[in-house]
């Protein structure tokens, strides 16, 4: 498959049942989220990748956030509706979920409260009010580090909270040792063995999710 929807996702793979949103970090679509898509697609299931800057590439932090801030949630949730919709359309995805890394995690789980994606895979992302939760309409899987001060101390003191009052199901792995963004490579925090179990619990949960 090789197609664009109208606001700018790059899809990957055939037609399969799941398919998958992949949402940037803060610096904005690159090879890394490329190659993420790409490897969801040859696991079976057809993957956009999203591109929330309209084709700009942070080139420093405060660069990154700067784009970040210029986002409004009803622009972020109209790219994801839209990758969604191509993939159903392009791929024939029968149902549709979000993953993303870090800002694009937090996206993806946002997407998952507000939209209707049937799961969410959030790599060391956090929405802003932890009780959305509650609106998610299936599973979540949260992959954290145990050395991330500022996502991990808030998902189990908010997020996990909430999603048991609310009743809904949000499986956690979290990775002993590991710092913040262990997924991506050439990061200094990158650390090998986590990201490739992190990748074989995601491609697990997808597996084993209930038919579409």
């Amino acid at each position: 498959m090789d197609a664009t929807t109208p606001l700018g996702a790059e899809l990957y793979g055939e037609r399969g049942s799941t398919g998958v949103v992949v949402v940037h970090e803060v610096f904005g679509r690159d090879d890394y989220i490329r190659s993420v898509a790409r490897a969801l697609a040859d696991a079976g299931y057809p993957a956009a990748a999203v591109d929330l800057y309209d084709g700009k590439y942070a080139a420093s932090l405060d660069e990154a956030f700067a784009l970040r801030g210029s986002l409004t949630e009803a622009a972020i949730l109209a790219r994801l509706d839209d990758a969604r919709v191509g993939l159903e359309k392009v791929a024939g995805a029968a149902r549709v979920g979000t993953l993303g890394f870090c800002m694009g995690g937090g996206y993806a789980l946002l997407g998952a409260c507000r939209r209707p994606f049937a799961f969410a895979v959030d790599y060391y992302g956090r929405i802003d009010r932890a009780e959305d939760v509650a609106t998610v309409r299936g599973p979540v899987l949260l992959l954290l580090a145990s050395e991330d001060e500022r996502i991990t101390p808030w998902a189990f003191a908010q997020l996990l909270p909430a999603a048991r009052q609310a009743q809904r199901r949000v499986s956690v792995e979290l990775y002993p040792g590991v710092r913040h963004a262990f997924h991506r490579p050439g990061w200094e925090g990158h650390d090998a063995a986590a990201a490739a179990s992190a990748w074989a619990r995601t491609l697990a949960f997808l597996r084993d999710l209930p038919p579409p």
